[in-house]
């Protein structure tokens, strides 16, 4: 399965506006693209001239990695291309050896990828999410009272 070349960044875009996720995020297509250069592994599949298919995961190349948007066409589900496209990103971040393969998971897709190996971190375990921006503005305690 091949990479995704420069040329593809504005057909892959459109494919990845059909998940609705631009809705929150808000980004063009050239924000789009950079965040996908920026990314250690992209693949995509393209039938007849057509962008079927797109996933990609950042990484360190060592230590962590993330699987991120993995996208199939809405004419072309059911056919086993999504489990392509997860696992071709995750035979080339085992090939390089990076330890940790994780993923964020559209909501209602867990099992999709319960199936493919992949399972729920513990409660108690490692794993959040910043929510509240605001606090990035607030030193933390120990620096604005001087203490070190």
């Amino acid at each position: 399965m091949p990479d995704l070349s420069d040329q593809q960044f504005d057909a892959a875009y459109d494919l990845w506006l059909q998940t609705g996720w631009n809705h929150n995020y808000q980004i063009s297509a050239a924000d789009f693209a950079r965040s996908w250069r920026a990314s250690l592994v992209k693949k995509c599949l393209v039938v007849n001239g057509q962008m079927v298919a797109i996933g990609r995961a950042n990484s360190d190349g060592v230590l962590y990695s993330m699987i991120h948007d993995i996208v199939v066409h809405v004419d072309w589900r059911g056919r086993g291309l999504g489990r392509s496209i997860v696992l071709e990103v995750v035979n080339e971040l085992r090939a390089m050896k990076v330890k940790s393969i994780q993923l964020m998971a559209a909501k209602g897709q867990a099992g999709f990828y319960e199936k493919l190996g992949f399972e729920f971190r513990p409660t108690d375990g490692p794993g959040m999410q910043l929510k509240r921006i605001a606090l990035l503005d607030e030193p933390p305690a120990h620096v604005a009272s001087g203490d070190r």
